[in-house]
């Protein structure tokens, strides 16, 4: 990450783990192929990401 940051002059953002990613995957897209799986609200989308541990202000869910 870091050679691709000094090559390109992007800023770092934010980034997590591949556990980490991997812990997100499996609630965000959990009962997404039933039939019956409903879109989540901003609460709940947030709490997923909140108990990944993810934390700062890119991690916030702007309700729509």
């Amino acid at each position: 990450m870091d050679g691709w940051i000094e090559r390109t002059g992007h800023p770092r953002g934010a980034t997590l783990r591949f556990e980490q990613m991997w812990a997100l995957a499996q609630p965000w897209y959990a009962g997404r192929l039933s039939p019956k799986w409903r879109g989540r609200s901003a609460d709940e989308a947030q709490s997923i990401i909140d108990g990944v541990g993810l934390a700062g202000e890119f991690w916030r869910v702007i309700p729509s």
